[in-house]
């Protein structure tokens, strides 16, 4: 399978949502997110709720799940979307997951550059993220990937917790004037 995108020795395939179940080893390597963000460790069956947990009336083919396959090929991150949400053109990424030792080392912003061409080249325009308030080193790479804050929501309740998140926005592309 030729993939979509890759950064150093990893590559980024698209899978469907059938196979996102796959993806469970990966959330439970990651507890430390989860603890930060849920209060908890990922949940047993974790990997299936990345496709139940999209918007309702979001058909499979605006989401995408795509493995991030190191040359072994081990799962070792995760980007989880939407395309054309919520309005044509837009995207929204839900999460962008790197185990932990994969972080550090500048990979998620290798792989996020390629992910932008990537949805640039499938027409998006804009794309979206939510940071989790208790995450500032999230925020920090947001940030230092060139995303705007747009709006704090909620506070709302994400497993154990409850807080706050920040909604940020980074321009692709000017979309094309219209006649």
């Amino acid at each position: 399978m030729h993939p979509l995108f890759q950064s150093g020795d990893v590559a980024a395939h698209r899978i469907g949502d059938a196979e996102a179940e796959r993806f469970q080893p990966l959330m439970e390597r990651c507890e430390d997110f989860f603890r930060l963000c849920y209060g908890r460790p990922a949940r047993a069956d974790e990997a299936l709720r990345l496709t139940l947990e999209r918007p309702p009336g979001v058909t499979p083919e605006e989401g995408h799940l795509l493995a991030l396959v190191d040359p072994t090929g081990a799962w070792v991150g995760l980007f989880e979307g939407l395309q054309d949400f919520p309005t044509r053109g837009e995207a929204y990424l839900g999460l962008l997951l790197l185990e932990p030792g994969a972080r550090g080392h500048g990979l998620g912003a290798g792989l996020l550059a390629g992910y932008e061409d990537w949805l640039r080249a499938s027409g998006q325009h804009v794309l979206r993220v939510g940071v989790a308030e208790p995450n500032p080193a999230a925020l920090r790479f947001w940030t230092r990937e060139g995303f705007q804050p747009e709006t704090w929501v909620g506070p709302m309740a994400l497993g154990e917790l409850s807080y706050r998140v920040l909604r940020m926005r980074k321009t692709l592309t000017e979309p094309a004037a219209t006649p």
